[in-house]
């Protein structure tokens, strides 16, 4: 048999715990994350850029999906999170994204 190294030891105490919250002996944190209205988004886009188009140059996401979370399609919470912060710090995004080229 081999030594059980420290990360195979972690690994098994969290699928121990996953299998432990499925079966409800244990609860885990949790945190609700509230959909991004529709008209939100609009203002995100609107104090940023004066077209979906030229918001997609600065920060890459689509004209089309950003057009579409404009009419209430449903943002995943991954996206809700990128336009809470470039709504926040828009320059931090666009040097992010400059750098990654």
């Amino acid at each position: 048999m081999t030594d059980r190294t420290e990360l195979g030891l972690q690994i098994e105490a969290g699928l121990l715990e996953a299998l432990a919250h499925r079966k409800g002996t244990l609860a885990l944190e949790s945190r609700h994350v509230d959909a991004m209205p529709a008209a939100r988004v609009r203002e995100i886009r609107r104090s940023l850029a004066k077209t979906t188009k030229e918001f997609e140059r600065r920060f890459g996401i689509p004209a089309r999906t950003l057009e579409g979370w404009e009419q209430g399609r449903k943002i995943d919470v991954a996206h809700r999170v990128l336009l809470t912060v470039i709504a926040k710090s828009p320059e931090l995004v666009e040097a992010a994204l400059a750098e990654a080229s």
